[in-house]
């Protein structure tokens, strides 16, 4: 039986937070039996609420909007949470602190699994502030692995189809092939697997796509949160 409700900070966007909302019903139907659902609490933003702030001069504004969030999660009887985004993560060392709530950081999930792998280099995909940032680069340097990224012009690229389609559930096949050439030179470039570092990209693009293994971040992140919740003992961490 599922010993902790799971807590959802949803709508960057809502096309993956659905994902994740299936994802963990389906896993935990899958370790609980049929006649079992997730007990979840969701709180879905609006997207430019949370954009805007991001985008702001004054990098209070989003820690303050993020902590405000995390306590409507609390208040609504969840005992950890996620952050269904991959990109919003860079935030956590400046919210982590002021929030009273266990968390389940997709960054940590993933470099896990990585490392579980066994591979040393890997590519990672996402918005520009995640395959331009530091945040997953630093954790799986810690383990000892490589990150590998696409050019800054296939960049521009890639978040654009991101914001332009993928947040909206637009999938296009003329971007899915963009996609599958970029993870293709990533693999001419050393990668033996790659990240699909944006919890939208499993949408467009599945592991019969291309020729390396993906690390699916929004498939493994819900596989942590539903490990978190069936487990005892107190929820801290």
């Amino acid at each position: 039986m599922q010993a902790r409700t799971i807590g959802l900070l949803g709508g960057i966007g809502w096309a993956s937070t659905a994902e994740y909302y299936r994802i963990i019903n389906e896993l935990v139907a899958a370790r609980a039996g049929p006649g079992h659902s997730a007990r979840i609490v969701l709180h879905s933003m609006d997207q430019f609420d949370f954009t805007s702030r991001a985008a702001s001069e004054d990098p209070a504004a989003i820690i303050d909007f993020i902590v405000g969030q995390v306590g409507r999660l609390k208040a609504g009887g969840a005992d950890f949470f996620l952050f269904c985004a991959n990109g919003a993560h860079r935030f956590a060392p400046a919210f982590l602190p002021r929030v009273d709530l266990p968390f389940v950081s997709i960054v940590d999930a993933t470099a896990e699994r990585v490392r579980a792998s066994g591979m040393r280099t890997v590519g990672l995909l996402g918005v520009k502030q995640t395959m331009a940032g530091r945040f997953y680069h630093e954790r799986l340097a810690a383990d000892g692995i490589d990150v590998v990224t696409p050019t800054p012009a296939e960049q521009d690229i890639i978040h654009d189809i991101i914001y332009r389609e993928l947040v909206q559930n637009r999938l296009c096949d003329d971007s899915r092939r963009v996609f599958v050439d970029v993870i293709r030179r990533l693999g001419q470039r050393g990668a033996q697997g790659c990240i699909l570092g944006c919890t939208e990209i499993p949408l467009l693009i599945k592991a019969s796509d291309v020729e390396m293994p993906v690390f699916d971040t929004t498939r493994i992140h819900c596989e942590a949160a539903v490990a978190r919740a069936l487990e005892s003992g107190p929820a801290s961490g």
